[in-house]
Order: C-alpha cells, then structure tokens, then sequence
C-alpha cells in the first residue's frame, strides 16, 4: 500500500524511516551512518522543513565508481572511400533592373520651376521692392 505526500513527509520530519515494502533483501555491510539531526527552525509542515528533512535523510552515498581503465586506441580498418555527390551550386538572381528616368524627370522639373521663379523675381519683384523703397524714403525727407 503506498504511502501519500503528507505521511511520507510527516514521517521524514520526525526522522522516522520510512515503512518500505515486505521485500526480502539482504543488507551488505554498510558504513556507519552519521545521526540524523532535525532540520533547522522552520514551520511545521512547511515546504522548506521538508526539504531540509530531505536533505538531512538522505543515505550515505553508495559505493564510489571505480575509475574507468584507459586501453589503448585501436586503429581501425581502412574505411570504403565515401563519393561525394557534386556540390550543387545555384546561381543568385541578378537585381532587379532599377528605372531612373521618372527620377530624372521631375529633377529637370524642379530645376526649370526653380529658373523661372528666379527670372520672374530677378525682373518683376527686386524692381518693385526697390521702387517703393525709394518713393517711402522721398516721403519721409519731404514730411521733415
């Protein structure tokens, strides 16, 4: 009958061990174990005093592993020769064509709309802008 979480863990926090199965095993000589000590101060119950009481009953680590012995690299025998299969090489796309024309285009508009602002500014605007200058500043000396 197999036991639930809350006995299982009742049972390692009263560091009793827990009941295991009718099993016919025998036990080999075991070092000594260190006595079990109960987990620091922690709530009953809690999580951590589990864990601690976990920690604490574990079983001394089993028999240490014996070192594996190193034996000496065998060369193996001369492999069958592997064909490669050709290494197929796939070829990029060239760019796409780029059409600068349109681009061109309103370049040369622009600079034609700019030529004429200028001409019409050199010509019509700068005159008038100097004419009413010169008939604001005659006013003022005739008013003194």
């Amino acid at each position: 009958m197999p036991m639930d979480e809350d006995a299982m863990f009742k049972a390692l926090l009263k560091n009793k061990p827990q009941p295991k199965q009718p099993a016919t095993r025998e036990i080999k000589d075991e070092p000594a174990r260190p006595p079990l000590r109960p987990p620091a101060t922690a709530a009953k119950g809690s999580e951590d005093a589990m864990f601690k009481a976990l920690l604490h009953n574990k079983s001394p680590a089993q028999v240490p592993r014996q070192q594996a012995k190193v034996e000496p690299v065998q060369t193996a025998p001369p492999v069958a020769r592997v064909q490669q299969e050709p290494v197929v090489i796939t070829q990029v796309s060239p760019p796409p064509v780029i059409k600068f024309e349109p681009v061109v285009d309103s370049i040369n508009n622009l600079t034609a709309s700019v030529n004429q602002i200028h001409s019409l500014m050199k010509t019509i605007v700068v005159p008038v802008i100097i004419l009413i200058l010169l008939v604001g500043i005659g006013i003022l000396i005739k008013t003194t």
